[in-house]
């Protein structure tokens, strides 16, 4: 059984409690490579994918915006 949304959050919100968030999502990026794309289990494959959007999408709300930190300190 594919992981539920609110259990995807939940499991994320769990393991950046640990990790960085950049080193999470690098640890489900070869969870995928190495356990995703070689399964037959559909139910593993989608709960990784999953877990591996949610973390991806809190990695890049972490991120700085590119126009802020290129304008610190400078007039354009």
């Amino acid at each position: 059984m594919v992981a539920s949304n609110s259990e995807g959050k939940k499991i994320v919100d769990v393991l950046v409690t640990y990790l960085p968030v950049d080193v999470a999502v690098e640890m489900m990026t070869e969870m995928w490579e190495e356990v995703g794309l070689d399964t037959d289990n559909e139910s593993l494959e989608e709960t990784i994918l999953l877990l591996k959007k949610y973390l991806e999408a809190k990695w890049e709300y972490s991120l700085p915006t590119q126009n802020a930190s290129l304008s610190q300190g400078h007039e354009f």
